[in-house]
Protein backbone atom coordinates (compact mmCIF):
# COMPACT_ATOMS: atom_id res chain seq x y z
CA UNK A 1 0.00 0.00 0.00
CA UNK A 2 1.14 3.36 -0.98
CA UNK A 3 -0.70 5.41 1.84
CA UNK A 4 0.22 5.06 5.15
CA UNK A 5 -2.76 4.93 7.72
CA UNK A 6 -2.10 7.93 9.24
CA UNK A 7 -2.57 9.33 5.09
CA UNK A 8 -5.99 7.01 4.85
CA UNK A 9 -7.41 8.70 8.27
CA UNK A 10 -6.75 12.22 6.95
CA UNK A 11 -8.28 11.17 4.13
CA UNK A 12 -11.42 10.22 5.60
CA UNK A 13 -11.31 13.55 8.32
CA UNK A 14 -11.28 15.26 5.23
CA UNK A 15 -14.20 13.31 3.57
CA UNK A 16 -16.23 14.21 6.72
CA UNK A 17 -15.23 17.74 6.86
CA UNK A 18 -17.36 18.33 3.54
CA UNK A 19 -20.80 17.11 5.63
CA UNK A 20 -22.32 20.30 7.38
CA UNK A 21 -24.22 18.12 9.48
CA UNK A 22 -24.65 14.59 11.11
CA UNK A 23 -27.46 13.56 8.98
CA UNK A 24 -25.23 13.69 6.13
CA UNK A 25 -22.41 11.92 7.63
CA UNK A 26 -24.75 9.17 8.74
CA UNK A 27 -26.26 9.10 5.05
CA UNK A 28 -22.50 8.81 4.04
CA UNK A 29 -21.62 6.28 6.23
CA UNK A 30 -24.76 4.23 4.77
CA UNK A 31 -23.41 4.44 1.14
CA UNK A 32 -19.72 3.48 2.48
CA UNK A 33 -21.32 0.63 4.36
CA UNK A 34 -23.74 -0.71 0.85
CA UNK A 35 -21.04 -0.53 -0.95
CA UNK A 36 -18.82 -3.43 1.19
CA UNK A 37 -18.21 -6.87 -0.61
CA UNK A 38 -20.54 -9.62 -0.02
CA UNK A 39 -19.59 -11.06 3.36
CA UNK A 40 -18.61 -15.28 3.05
CA UNK A 41 -21.55 -17.40 4.85
CA UNK A 42 -19.13 -19.61 5.77
CA UNK A 43 -17.49 -16.91 8.30
CA UNK A 44 -20.93 -15.60 10.11
CA UNK A 45 -20.45 -18.17 12.94
CA UNK A 46 -19.69 -17.09 16.71
CA UNK A 47 -16.05 -16.75 16.28
CA UNK A 48 -16.25 -13.95 14.21
CA UNK A 49 -19.50 -12.05 15.15
CA UNK A 50 -18.76 -8.32 16.75
CA UNK A 51 -19.00 -8.65 20.77
CA UNK A 52 -21.29 -5.64 21.86
CA UNK A 53 -23.27 -5.10 18.91
CA UNK A 54 -26.85 -5.28 18.74
CA UNK A 55 -27.45 -5.96 15.35
CA UNK A 56 -25.58 -8.64 14.13
CA UNK A 57 -21.87 -8.21 12.72
CA UNK A 58 -19.43 -10.09 11.61
CA UNK A 59 -15.37 -9.14 11.09
CA UNK A 60 -13.05 -11.72 9.55
CA UNK A 61 -9.42 -11.24 9.45
CA UNK A 62 -6.86 -13.72 8.18
CA UNK A 63 -2.95 -13.53 7.66
CA UNK A 64 -1.76 -13.46 4.31
CA UNK A 65 1.58 -12.27 2.84
CA UNK A 66 2.80 -10.47 6.10
CA UNK A 67 -0.21 -8.31 6.12
CA UNK A 68 -4.02 -9.03 7.81
CA UNK A 69 -7.19 -8.58 5.22
CA UNK A 70 -10.52 -8.27 6.78
CA UNK A 71 -13.69 -8.63 5.51
CA UNK A 72 -17.21 -7.73 7.65
CA UNK A 73 -20.91 -7.50 7.28
CA UNK A 74 -23.35 -6.01 9.56
CA UNK A 75 -27.27 -5.72 9.67
CA UNK A 76 -27.42 -2.17 10.70
CA UNK A 77 -26.27 0.13 7.45
CA UNK A 78 -24.77 2.82 10.24
CA UNK A 79 -22.52 -0.05 11.53
CA UNK A 80 -21.52 -1.75 8.24
CA UNK A 81 -20.69 1.91 7.44
CA UNK A 82 -18.28 2.46 10.16
CA UNK A 83 -17.04 -0.76 9.46
CA UNK A 84 -16.17 0.71 6.07
CA UNK A 85 -14.29 2.74 7.56
CA UNK A 86 -12.15 0.69 9.71
CA UNK A 87 -11.47 -1.50 6.45
CA UNK A 88 -10.59 1.36 4.49
CA UNK A 89 -8.27 1.96 7.11
CA UNK A 90 -6.91 -1.50 8.27
CA UNK A 91 -7.14 -4.19 5.67
CA UNK A 92 -4.48 -4.98 3.84
CA UNK A 93 -2.06 -3.56 6.62
CA UNK A 94 1.01 -5.25 8.58
CA UNK A 95 -0.03 -6.05 12.07
CA UNK A 96 2.42 -4.00 13.10
CA UNK A 97 1.25 -1.11 11.36
CA UNK A 98 -2.35 -1.97 12.56
CA UNK A 99 -1.27 -2.00 16.40
CA UNK A 100 0.77 0.63 16.28
CA UNK A 101 -2.26 3.14 14.76
CA UNK A 102 -5.13 3.71 16.43
CA UNK A 103 -8.01 4.84 15.03
CA UNK A 104 -7.38 8.63 15.64
CA UNK A 105 -10.02 9.23 13.18
CA UNK A 106 -13.24 8.35 14.70
CA UNK A 107 -12.60 10.86 17.46
CA UNK A 108 -12.04 13.81 14.55
CA UNK A 109 -14.76 13.37 13.17
CA UNK A 110 -17.46 13.39 15.63
CA UNK A 111 -18.83 9.55 16.13
CA UNK A 112 -17.93 8.74 19.36
CA UNK A 113 -20.01 11.52 20.23
CA UNK A 114 -22.65 11.25 17.45
CA UNK A 115 -23.92 7.63 17.52
CA UNK A 116 -25.66 5.69 20.20
CA UNK A 117 -23.98 3.52 22.84
CA UNK A 118 -25.28 0.61 21.66
CA UNK A 119 -23.38 1.38 18.83
CA UNK A 120 -19.93 2.53 20.52
CA UNK A 121 -20.09 -0.80 22.39
CA UNK A 122 -20.26 -2.72 18.84
CA UNK A 123 -17.73 -0.21 17.45
CA UNK A 124 -15.11 -1.08 20.44
CA UNK A 125 -15.99 -4.36 19.93
CA UNK A 126 -14.63 -4.42 16.21
CA UNK A 127 -11.71 -2.76 16.87
CA UNK A 128 -10.85 -5.36 19.19
CA UNK A 129 -10.95 -8.11 16.43
CA UNK A 130 -9.21 -6.09 14.30
CA UNK A 131 -6.50 -5.75 17.09
CA UNK A 132 -6.71 -9.10 18.54
CA UNK A 133 -6.23 -10.44 15.09
CA UNK A 134 -3.09 -8.23 14.59
CA UNK A 135 -1.75 -9.24 18.06
CA UNK A 136 -2.54 -12.90 17.22
CA UNK A 137 0.06 -12.44 14.08
CA UNK A 138 2.47 -10.42 15.79
CA UNK A 139 2.52 -12.86 18.42
CA UNK A 140 2.65 -15.88 15.96
CA UNK A 141 5.74 -14.35 14.26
Amino acid sequence: MSESIKDVQEQIVEDFSTFDDWMDRYRFLIDLGRALPPYPEQFRTDEWRVKGCINRAWLHGEARDGRVHYQASSESEIVAGLIALLLKVYSGRTPREIVDNPPDFLQRIGVWENITSNRINGLNGMIALIRGVAEAELKAA
